[in-house]
């Protein structure tokens, strides 16, 4: 059985550049693709965030931000329609384009 030492014997002769590519070709595969939504499915999430923020529903969000995909829970505050913005009530706030979903958790 081979036991190789992988990148560890080659690191002596990486230029800098090299290592530099390495990671930000790391970091960009990492990256996620923006969730598209359909017209209905955008018509059925203004729904349930507006039904979450008038009865005070404890909601969990999934957004999508620097190009990743996290999900936020928390009480919807505040839906500002001219700035599209949703605010919770402990003053974290997102785009109405960074969200793709929502659960309310009642």
């Amino acid at each position: 059985m081979i036991r190789d030492r992988g990148n560890i014997k080659w690191n002596a002769m990486m230029l800098p550049e090299h290592v530099k590519m390495l990671r930000e070709w790391r970091e960009k595969d990492r990256c996620e693709e923006k969730p598209v939504l359909d017209e209905w499915a955008l018509q059925d999430l203004n729904e349930q965030l507006l039904i979450a923020c008038t009865n005070h529903y404890e909601v969990e969000l999934n957004i999508w931000q620097n190009h990743r995909t996290s999900k936020v829970a928390g009480k919807i505050a505040k839906l500002d329609d001219k700035r599209r913005i949703c605010t919770l009530e402990d003053g974290r706030s997102f785009s109405f384009e960074s969200i793709y979903g929502i659960t309310i958790m009642e």
